[in-house]
């Protein structure tokens, strides 16, 4: 059997064992995951591991990929429109990111993220260590076999990362890490805080971008 489609079963068998739910996805979004992982992991060099999320003992091998979240987004104007109490997944506009968490021994390693580009999926990056730790405690501590369905949230323009568990508090946001380099909050520090307080602190920084355009 070709080499290629060993490893398209075995990242397909990783996703049934690692609880991919395909509802909701579209089958393009699921392949294009399916066939990217592999270049990526194949372009890591052994000193560039745990830029990836990846410890140089890990067996890159045996990598299965996890239900993913679809990125959402808080935009400019919802936000600066914002007024306390108002309900907050009213709030969000759908993206065409996907974030896929890169399982390694039901421990959350990296993501890989699956775009829309010129009119095809594919897979577009990996890595969000930071990213993936926390998301890897939101899921374990709000699991979707309990009825939990977490939501992965971005504010481009403050350069962050919130998550929402409509199931646990629907008007509680939390924060997860800066979108960018900045210092990740710790995994285990993860409170659901009142989504106006967390919206209130991120609008100056979204006039701020805006201002510097």
């Amino acid at each position: 059997m070709p080499r290629g489609l060993l490893w398209g079963l075995a990242l397909l068998f990783g996703f049934l064992a690692s609880g991919v739910q395909a509802q909701g996805v579209p089958p393009e979004v699921l392949s294009a995951a399916r066939e990217g992982l592999q270049p990526f992991l194949g372009r890591i060099s052994p000193e560039t591991r745990e830029n990836y999320g990846f410890s140089k003992s890990d067996a890159l091998a045996q990598v299965s990929l996890g239900a993913p979240f679809n990125l959402q987004t808080i935009t400019p104007e919802a936000l600066l429109n914002y007024q306390a109490g108002s309900p907050v997944a009213a709030l969000l506009s759908k993206t065409n990111l996907w974030y896929f968490p890169v399982m390694l021994q039901n421990e959350v390693k990296a993501i890989l993220v699956v775009d829309r580009v010129d009119g095809k999926w594919q897979a577009v990056s990996l890595g969000y260590a930071n990213l993936a730790k926390a998301l890897g405690t939101i899921s374990q501590r709000w699991p979707a076999s309990q009825g939990f369905h977490p939501r992965l949230i971005a504010v481009f323009q403050a350069n962050q990362y919130l998550a929402l568990v409509p199931e646990e508090n629907p008007n509680a946001l939390i924060s997860i890490i800066p979108a960018g380099s900045g210092t990740p909050t710790a995994a285990g520090e993860l409170p659901l805080n009142d989504a106006a307080s967390v919206l209130e602190r991120l609008k100056p920084m979204v006039r701020d971008n805006l201002k510097q355009r």
